[in-house]
């Protein structure tokens, strides 16, 4: 594969490109894959360095037993090691069938679960079913114009991936080369990623929403702030942009589970309205997601499918 030549103009070139993008840089010990619709963000996925994609299954080897917790350490194909819940009976040494079913995060090993899967004829530590790369799944996600990566692996595998799929004409995939700008710089990744694991977001009208992340729930608090209207009509409109903002930043933080959003409380029709509209906003999420109600007191009751971490996760 040719590698393209280092120029001074790509900077130039894609500040100018507009469509649905998918930026991929590196930040310290993972990929950062950032997706931008006419350079709005839209979502954010991350991906560990050179560990293994969840949803990988594979023969692992029992490396240690905790009876006292019911757990285990399992060997990867890798050379890796997992950690699994409910190890019931395993022995250490012991093959067994396990697939991958969360990332390392904080310092914590990936999690495996183990698998109805016949291994008799496996040979130690080898795959049975390689799980997908992030760039897959988002690829599979989004219609891209244009897919940008400064990161030399990342390109070929990238490239190779679309060329053996038939998935991505591979003109849209570009290696990113500007010595005087960075990719990173150009789409500004680092005020991305602290606007997505802040808990203060400001809206256009000078309202803002907090958001607070718990073990047990979300909770999202919408505060007028700025904007003083007063009017039960300007709160409808204040909570409408809110709400916009806020199902944003679900998808983009990967938040799930329960979620309570404390509206401005407003009359009973515009209420009414405001549900309607959360519903039409909960169809937006990358993840199976429910309105329940607005209680009485204004407080949007809302579910949403957990699949993998959360940035804040991640991030903190």
């Amino acid at each position: 594969m040719i590698k393209p030549k280092e120029n001074n103009s790509d900077g130039r070139i894609f500040s100018k490109t507009e469509g649905i993008e998918l930026v991929a840089v590196k930040k310290e010990n993972k990929y950062i894959y950032l997706v931008f619709e006419n350079k709005n963000l839209i979502d954010i996925e991350t991906e560990n360095i050179g560990e293994l994609p969840v949803g990988t299954k594979c023969v692992g080897k029992v490396d240690s037993v905790s009876k006292n917790i019911n757990s285990a350490y399992i060997l990867l194909p890798d050379k890796t090691k997992a950690y699994l819940k409910n190890a019931g009976n395993l022995k250490c040494e012991q093959n067994v069938a396990v697939e991958i079913i969360k990332a390392s995060s904080k310092g914590k090993l990936p999690s495996v679960k183990l698998i109805d899967e016949d291994i008799t004829h496996k040979t130690d530590l080898s795959f049975i079913e390689k799980g997908k790369r992030t760039y897959e799944n988002l690829i599979h996600l989004y219609s891209f114009d244009k897919i940008l990566t400064d990161q030399d692996d990342l390109y070929e595998d990238i490239t190779t991936y679309c060329k053996a799929q038939n998935v991505l004409d591979l003109s849209l995939v570009h290696k990113y080369n500007d010595n005087m700008v960075s990719l990173s710089v150009l789409y500004s990744v680092n005020a991305r990623l602290e606007e997505v694991t802040s808990k203060l977001v400001w809206l256009k009208s000078g309202a803002n929403i907090l958001i607070e992340e718990t073990n047990a729930f979300t909770v999202i608090d919408i505060n007028s702030a700025k904007n003083e209207k007063g009017k039960d009509n300007s709160y409808l409109e204040i909570n409408k942009e809110a709400a916009e903002e806020i199902f944003r930043q679900m998808n983009l933080r990967n938040i799930s589970g329960i979620i309570l959003i404390d509206f401005i409380n407003m009359d009973a029709d515009n209420t009414k309205e405001l549900l309607a509209e959360l519903k039409e906003l909960s169809k937006t999420q990358k993840n199976y997601t429910k309105v329940v109600d607005i209680t009485p007191l204004g407080i949007a009751e809302i579910t949403r499918k957990k699949v993998g971490p959360t940035l804040s996760d991640i991030y903190k």
